[in-house]
């Protein structure tokens, strides 16, 4: 042991002499002292120097103070972390109350998101407060350093000179949000807000004004149906002034459009004047037309209208809108019911072409018929106007060449290939039959017109088309010429872009095939959701011709995969067939779809898919990789027994609940009461399921059950296996939410299977929905919202209703029996409640795709 020690002292010895040597070399002075005197303090360990990072001041701070650190001794950054992990709003609050640095910390946190969800509208309004959280929220953003200094000025001249408080001088809160929601609720008390109306021009405004000073904003949601002012756009594109570069963080937009046939008003009657009334639409499809790869062919004697430019006080539809936003990477656009805001999306596209990843696009159950929502191909039609400089200046009419996608695409993608010099060469009233013939689909199964068979594939035929200028000129000969309106063609190069989406989601959107299939790299596209849109049986078809698998090449070793194509992990639609089916087994890669909603709203007696077709044809080929299943073939109106055609058999209920189906987190269908509980006897086999959602049971013994009483069966099976983790059940029209609650914890709080907590009567408020704004995406939501795992989320906006809605899922009836309790629970010392609520659309993707719409 003491050769030992000398060693180790020696060793330390010679690192001692050899670190001087090395600080005489570098010219550090050393200071003199005797080898018997106690060596002098050395620097700072090298490793903690590193983790110090910069931080050294701080540190020898932290030392000299004599007493034990407490909490608010750690470094600000540390203190940072540790508020992040409060997620409630009101332990936010309550931090922010406590002190100073707290303060500072929690605002950042609290105004990151201002979401505006309406209550339902058979919650009774309160009459405690005579403003909306809506109005004090705009409020709250709105005021900003001007009202500050005025306060602080008043104080000052009134009490003496007296110093304000810092937190009064510095409320610039608007510049904390990241996300702006204005959620959907009651036609009854949204209405209030319709633009048309003085309330809703003073909301647009507040929201203009709010939204300008939010220079960190990167969602931006309109949900609500009552119009967005012009100005709310110019101050979304107002936001990259603040950024030298002029590159904003705004990078997803949502806006709901609200009927504009509710517009006419008696003060704008009187000042504008009359407008011709709109011509009368064609019958859809046109006598006589035939259906090609672009849309449906017109008349041969048809001349499309010459629309003369109006003045922008004759405009009954706001502008400027998206045409001025920055890039962005995600565009929603619903319930669009006029052709220029189309016109605007097409500039916002091509300016976020190289970005754009998530496409959302629905048109009003109102326009659906009208002339611009419908795919045309004629020699005579352009996609968009390229020499308007704003939509009231547009001169093409509103049927355009390949409907709305043909617009939306139209400056990144030319649908007319032919180049102009051979159209000009010839004699244009010579070339306009040989023009018209575009290519049509092969055989009469396609479209069920009488082709012939000569006709090239729609997606391999050679393109006769004419480009955008020999269009116009064409135009000319048949009506107008373009100098008496005075304006000049100019030659365009041909446009053969594509977007790189990721997401594609489409509402009564008429097909154009070969939109879809050229200006779309599917190569990437991973989420498709296609819902009451025209033609989708001919691009499951297109789709499944392209996209055919490679099979391994000759001489491959035994056993070589094919080579697939297409990487699609999402697939909603409302119009179930067998092509659909098909194309899943024989195009996508075994066990790659993550995401399957299947629905069947056409108005026939019974589905065209039997839903044994469903479970062999695409359930089965990917059960690994299924997350989340919906299968419902109720059609709108949800009356009668549609619904029963895919009931789950026996077997199915056997198969999915065998454990060979690993990753199925989120499940809805129709179940056969004599299959609940042999259901409920092998639940434990799917643990990893967290939400349930059972449309309608067959058969059930009692005619008007009660689903509370099937939920808490549920309860009863997650009591005796506590690794079950179902969190959400939705039974019928009524949802129910699996909660957890401690017997050392206060009996106010209850925790959900997921992590969520819930304050009894409290109002929860969502302050951040997902970790991409922390520094990593959508949702985006993704949106957004990761929705691949609705428990993984750090917080819960689900809403609540009365206290009264708790159920006990235990026996005990409020008496001193929780020892009794804690020993019956098999590991674990908690008491399961259920509790009535809301579906929780915004989470759970099963509870929002059950309603058919985006």
């Amino acid at each position: 042991m003491a050769n030992s020690a000398d060693s180790s002292y020696s060793n330390l010895k010679e690192l001692a002499v050899s670190h001087s040597q090395t600080r005489q070399e570098n010219g550090q002075h050393l200071p003199d002292s005797s080898s018997s005197e106690v060596p002098a303090r050395g620097p700072p360990v090298p490793n903690l120097s590193r983790l110090l990072r910069g931080k050294g001041r701080e540190w020898e701070a932290i030392k000299a103070k004599p007493r034990p650190l407490q909490l608010l001794d750690l470094p600000v950054d540390i203190l940072r972390l540790i508020v992040k992990e409060v997620t409630h709003t009101n332990d936010l609050t309550s931090l922010a109350l406590t002190n100073s640095t707290l303060y500072y910390l929690t605002i950042p946190l609290i105004y990151a998101r201002f979401d505006i969800v309406w209550p339902d509208d058979t919650v009774p309004p309160s009459d405690s407060k005579n403003v909306d959280a809506l109005t004090y929220g705009l409020a709250t953003l709105c005021l900003g350093s001007k009202f500050a200094q005025r306060t602080r000025w008043l104080r000052g001249s009134a009490l003496g000179n007296m110093k304000p408080s810092q937190r009064l001088i510095d409320n610039q809160y608007a510049k904390y949000t990241r996300k702006f929601s204005l959620g959907n609720g009651p036609k009854d008390w949204t209405s209030e807000y319709m633009v048309t109306k003085e309330s809703g021009k003073m909301l647009g405004t507040l929201v203009a004004i709010a939204v300008g000073k939010m220079v960190n904003l990167e969602t931006f949601v309109w949900d609500m149906p009552t119009g967005v002012l012009s100005e709310v756009f110019m101050a979304l594109a107002s936001l990259q002034d603040h950024y030298p570069e002029g590159e904003s963080k705004l990078e997803r937009v949502w806006v709901r459009w609200h009927d504009n046939s509710e517009i006419p008003d008696a003060s704008s009657s009187i000042s504008s004047p009359i407008q011709p009334p709109p011509p009368q639409p064609l019958a859809f499809p046109p006598i006589g037309s035939t259906m090609t790869p672009v849309g449906h062919t017109l008349p041969s004697d048809f001349h499309p209208s010459v629309t003369q430019p109006i003045k922008y006080s004759e405009s009954h539809v706001e502008y400027p809108t998206f045409s001025v936003l920055p890039p962005l990477k995600s565009l929603t656009v619903l319930d669009i019911d006029e052709l220029a805001y189309l016109d605007e999306m097409s500039v916002l596209i091509e300016r976020s072409r190289s970005g754009l990843r998530e496409l959302r696009v629905g048109i009003s159950q109102k326009a659906r018929t009208a002339d611009f929502a419908q795919s045309w191909d004629s020699y005579t039609l352009q996609q968009v106007d390229h020499d308007a400089r704003w939509p009231g200046e547009s001169q093409i009419g509103e049927r355009r060449l390949g409907g709305v996608l043909g617009v939306l695409v139209g400056r990144i993608y030319d649908i007319r290939r032919k180049s102009a010099m051979k159209i000009q060469e010839s004699d244009p009233t010579d070339s306009a039959p040989e023009l018209n013939s575009t290519p049509h689909f092969n055989g009469v199964e396609e479209f069920g017109s009488a082709n012939s068979n000569d006709a090239p594939s729609p997606l391999i035929h050679t393109d006769t088309a004419i480009s955008g200028q020999a269009n116009q000129r064409q135009h000319d000969v048949g009506t107008t010429s373009n100098q008496s309106s005075g304006r000049v063609g100019v030659e365009r190069k041909r446009l053969d872009g594509k977007l790189q989406l990721e997401t594609l989601e489409l509402e009564r959107v008429p097909l154009s095939l070969q939109v879809c299939t050229r200006a779309v790299d599917w190569n990437i596209l991973t989420n498709l959701t296609i819902l009451d849109c025209l033609f989708v049986e001919q691009l499951w078809r297109a789709l499944k011709r392209q996209f055919r698998p490679t099979p391994p090449a000759h001489g491959s070793p035994a056993g070589a995969a094919s080579q697939y194509h297409l990487v699609l992990k999402q697939i909603h639609t409302d119009m179930t067939s067998n092509t659909l089916i098909s194309f899943i087994k024989e195009t996508l890669a075994p066990n790659s779809l993550e995401v399957l909603f299947l629905q069947d709203r056409r108005r026939t007696p019974l589905p065209a898919v039997k839903v044994d077709q469903i479970f062999k044809g695409a359930i089965k080929r990917h059960r690994l990789s299924l997350k989340k299943l919906l299968l419902d073939s109720s059609d709108e109106s949800r009356e009668g027994r549609r619904w029963a055609s895919w009931v789950l058999s026996s077997e199915m209920v056997s198969y999915i609940t065998s454990g060979r189906m690993p990753n199925l987190k989120e499940l809805s269908a129709a179940f056969d009461y004599k299959d609940w509980h042999p259901f409920l006897q092998r639940l434990p086999n799917i643990p990893q399921l967290r939400s349930l959602h059972i449309s309608h049971i067959l058969e059930h013994i009692a005619p008007n059950y009660e689903p509370k009483e099937l939920a808490l069966q549920l309860v009863d099976i997650i009591t005796l296996r506590t690794e079950v983790q179902l969190c959400y059940v939705g039974i019928g029209s009524k949802c129910f939410e699996i909660l957890e609650t401690r017997p050392s914890d206060n009996s106010n709080i209850d925790i959900g299977l997921g992590g969520n907590h819930h304050g009894n009567g409290a109002i929860v408020i969502d302050v951040d929905d997902d970790n991409e704004d922390d520094g990593s995406e959508a949702d985006e939501e993704t949106e957004e919202d990761d929705d691949d795992d609705v428990n993984d989320d750090h917080t819960n906006g689900s809403p609540t209703d009365a206290g009264d809605d708790l159920t006990d899922a235990s026996d005990d009836a409020g008496s001193e029996t929780d020892s009794l309790q804690e020993g019956d629970l098999v590991g674990s010392a908690a008491r399961l409640r259920l509790r009535e609520i809301l579906f929780y659309d915004d989470k759970v993707a099963i509870f929002r795709a059950r309603h058919g719409r985006l």
